[in-house]
């Protein structure tokens, strides 16, 4: 399994890497040239709408989490209208993704 993950601090705060590598889950660099199998965007980004609806028109099939500090339903609606999939709280974001991907737990 590959994921793209566009959070800045989910990495090392939730240690997703470690914990997904012993899942044989790889992250991917954002240039990597790698189709992921699950992109996970902070939407608390700048750009997280825009980017959302570039990643869906490159990947119409992948599963696409949009993740914030708290749900805000405006938030989330707007990244369902940009292409979004799914949405978690950034502290169940692995677990969102394991459920999502099927990886054992």
């Amino acid at each position: 399994m590959k994921i793209l993950l566009l959070c800045h601090d989910l990495t090392t705060r939730l240690r997703l890497e470690s914990t997904w590598t012993a899942q044989g889950v790889r992250m991917l660099k954002k240039d990597s040239g790698e189709t992921p199998d699950c992109i996970v965007i902070d939407l608390g980004r700048g750009d997280a709408l825009q980017e959302i609806a570039r990643l869906r028109a490159l990947h119409p099939e992948l599963p696409i989490i949009g993740c914030a500090a708290s749900f805000e339903e405006a938030a989330v609606e707007a990244a369902k209208a940009a292409g979004a999939t799914d949405f978690a709280a950034r502290g169940f974001v692995d677990r969102r993704v394991a459920r999502l991907l099927k990886l054992p737990g």
